[in-house]
């Protein structure tokens, strides 16, 4: 018969990474817990702007006017902002959007407009963007000053890392004695109530989601840390490629005209056009009809002075470990996988604070026993005199 005891160095063990998980817990909790809430509100992102934005209908044969006639008049319209941004839909009744930049206030005076593509009039801005942008800063940065190259990014890598410690921890320190049996997995045991009712909750929730966990934590680490996102480009075989410089200013018709050339014969969804803020290294994203998600694009890069092709990376010519490269923020959103993915991903990280509160409350509780059981030994070792 095999015996139930734990062996000594067992014992050992399991109290380490339990003082490990509470105080990864207690330390980085609250940062997990808003870091899940706000990627949970970013989940469905792009599908809620797309319903705010109305669609303008075209009458009697009228016609939208080309890509590069829109960004010329948008430029024209605003003499003292800068394009960073532009994407056109293949619907036509679809506004274009584009985003322009204050020369004199940099990034942080960004603004993402709806262009009307009959004339090149401005309807307003995109809907709902200053929610979503400050979302956006919250989850990958706590809003820090510096965003992506302040220590804010520290903060969410450092946390993104106890992720992935407190789900090996959590699953080594709930491994069942039978850990063939499912129900050992997936069932609470009988007679569990009140807070112990919870502490099976929390450990079953998290034995059942701890893959996600692992998935999200994982991919997360890409934007906090260089040496990280280098190792898993060299692990994957799909080191970054430099990027493509040329010099001049650049002219979005001949941009244009070389985009076509390189992607002649194939048909888009979208196209993005994304403008530096020097040189005229011009970069187009172009979403193929079929693509599996938002990131599988085809990304041609042209001389914008001269219209010349300078570098191109079509998705159905990528090898494997590229396209999970390319695809690394979709995989993080659960994109990768579907419309299923996504809803997994936004379940796993809504949870995240019911996660943080629960350990909270038992690492209180466990104080408060602590408390009394020495209480209790006090009055035991010092029995009260009695007449």
């Amino acid at each position: 018969m095999r015996s139930t005891i734990r062996p000594p160095r067992s014992i050992a063990l399991r109290k380490w990474l339990q003082r490990l998980h509470s105080w990864l817990g207690l330390s980085l909790g609250l940062v997990l817990a808003v870091m899940g809430a706000t990627g949970a509100m970013l989940s469905f992102q792009d599908d809620i702007q797309a319903r705010l934005i109305a669609p303008l209908p075209l009458r009697g044969g009228e016609t939208v006017l080309a890509p590069s006639v829109l960004l010329q008049r948008a430029a024209l319209a605003q003499p003292g902002r800068a394009i960073a941004r532009f994407v056109v839909e293949s619907d036509p009744t679809v506004p274009a959007l584009i985003s322009f930049v204050d020369k004199a206030a940099g990034a942080k005076g960004r603004e993402t407009v709806l262009l009307d593509r009959r004339d090149g009039r401005i309807l307003g801005p995109l809907p709902a963007a200053p929610f979503f942008d400050t979302v956006e800063r919250v989850h990958r940065w706590l809003a820090m000053p510096g965003n992506g190259k302040g220590w804010g990014r520290i903060v969410t890598g450092s946390a993104a890392i106890a992720l992935i410690v407190l789900a090996l921890g959590g699953l080594y320190l709930r491994w069942p004695a039978k850990p063939r049996d499912w129900r050992a997995w997936l069932t609470i045991p009988p007679g569990r109530k009140g807070r112990w009712w919870w502490r099976e909750v929390h450990l079953l929730l998290g034995g059942v989601m701890m893959a996600v966990y692992l998935l999200s934590a994982m991919t997360g680490l890409w934007w906090s840390f260089d040496w990280y996102r280098s190792g898993v480009q060299r692990l994957l075989g799909a080191e970054q490629a430099e990027k493509a410089k040329s010099r001049g200013k650049p002219d979005f018709a001949l941009a244009w005209q070389g985009f076509d050339a390189a992607t002649a014969g194939r048909s888009y969804r979208r196209i993005m056009l994304i403008v530096p803020e020097k040189g005229a290294a011009l970069r187009f994203r172009a979403l193929p009809v079929a693509a599996r998600h938002e990131r599988a694009d085809d990304a041609v890069t042209i001389n914008g002075a001269t219209g010349k092709v300078l570098a191109t990376d079509f998705a159905a010519q990528r090898p494997g470990g590229a396209v999970i490269v390319a695809s690394m923020f979709e995989i993080h959103r659960g994109a990768f996988f579907g419309l299923p993915g996504r809803i997994v991903l936004f379940v796993t990280s809504l949870s995240l604070p019911f996660f943080a509160i629960s350990g909270v409350w038992f690492y209180l509780a466990r104080r408060r026993m602590k408390r009394k059981g020495r209480a209790r030994r006090v009055e035991l070792c010092h029995p009260i005199a009695t007449p």
